[in-house]
């Protein structure tokens, strides 16, 4: 056997209990949300907020729970609005610390960033909530079955 592959073949499996995150789950961002994450960070350079003296991250455990809040209005377990967040903001200081929590949460048959952002700046305040002094994001974005997109943007600070 050449040596290469077998050195492939004993690293492999160290490799990937390497990639392990220690739950065996990993955080998929679709696409449509990294699209939305970076239409809200241009919003925010926009709006003078540079990039250099405000870092913004797209941070997966936030996309995580924002999935997961999107997923449970998507199957009509909560209702939309962001009434039922206070565990998903638990879950999420327990492993990231932060403070500052703000989200927004929308229900759109749209899924277009530009437009999507647009009906999020038509919520009361919501444009404020953009430009608070936050470093993170996580946005999640599920569809029922009537094709309802349901968006959730959560954000925080961490120093």
């Amino acid at each position: 056997m050449n040596p290469r592959r077998l050195l492939i073949l004993i690293l492999l499996p160290l490799l990937m209990q390497a990639c392990d995150d220690n739950g065996g789950t990993y955080t998929q961002v679709k696409g449509i949300e990294g699209l939305l994450f970076q239409a809200i960070l241009a919003y925010r350079e926009d709006n003078g907020l540079p990039l250099d003296q405000y870092p913004f991250v797209h941070q997966y455990i936030m996309v995580a729970e924002a999935q997961v809040y999107s997923s449970r209005m998507a199957s009509g377990l909560v209702e939309l609005g962001t009434q039922d967040l206070a565990g998903h903001w638990e879950t999420i200081h327990e492993k990231l610390g932060g403070y500052n929590d703000q989200s927004l949460v929308l229900s759109t048959t749209s899924l277009d960033e530009d437009e999507i952002l647009g009906e999020l700046l038509l919520q009361p305040e919501a444009d404020s909530v953009l430009l608070e002094d936050v470093t993170q994001c996580g946005v999640g974005i599920e569809t029922d079955g009537n094709g309802n997109n349901y968006v959730t943007v959560l954000l925080m600070k961490i120093d």
